[in-house]
Formats: structure tokens, C-alpha cells, sequence
């Protein structure tokens, strides 16, 4: 998501810059979005062993951190769906652009 985002973001921002630039600064502005985020996504290998163990320890059992993991993941696809996939959405209308032309088969 980040690359399409970044690609219609720069065009926002900078209208003045012709094409091949807008594309190389939002080729440049992922990549750095996603360095970031990947740094961020690592303390997962920390958190999700580490709320196993407290919710072993505090009830005998993983189904609280199963239930609080279930919690967190639904909560992800509706802000994402929310902020980016709903009609009048950031992305709406790059995911669901209509066909100009005929389809083709291909054989």
C-alpha cells in the first residue's frame, strides 16, 4: 500500500514537478516509509512471544492473548478499510478504477 499511497500523495503535493520526477520522489518517499515501518514491525518478534508468556502466567492460558491478537487485527482492517478502501478513501479510487478500453482475452 505504501508505493500507491506515496504515488498519489506526491502527486497531490507536487503538481509542479513533471512526471518521471513525481515517480522518483515517491519511489524515494517509500522507500524510506517502509524502511521505517519494517523497523517498527521487527519489535513483533519481541511483543507476541512476550504477551504468550503474561497471558500464561496471569491465567493459565494463551486464549487472552489470542482474544487481545483477534482484538488488534480486526481494529487494523477497519481503520485501514476506513481510511483508505472506503468509497471517498484514499486508495478507493485506485483500487476500483474502471476499465477505459475493452477487456482482452488472452488465449
Amino acid at each position: 500500500m505504501i508505493p500507491a499511497i506515496m504515488r498519489k500523495e506526491i502527486d497531490r503535493l507536487e503538481p509542479q514537478m513533471s512526471g518521471a520526477d513525481r515517480l522518483r520522489q515517491s519511489e524515494k518517499e517509500s522507500a524510506a516509509i517502509t524502511g521505517f515501518t519494517s523497523a517498527i514491525a521487527a519489535y513483533g518478534a519481541f511483543f507476541i512471544p512476550k504477551s504468550f508468556g503474561m497471558s500464561l502466567a496471569a491465567s493459565g492460558s494463551a486464549a487472552p492473548a489470542l482474544y487481545g491478537f483477534l482484538a488488534f487485527y480486526v481494529s487494523c482492517l477497519l481503520i485501514t478499510w476506513f481510511v483508505y478502501a472506503r468509497p471517498g478513501g484514499l486508495l478507493f479510487d485506485v483500487e476500483n478504477a474502471k476499465r477505459t478500453g475493452p477487456a482482452t482475452a488472452t488465449v
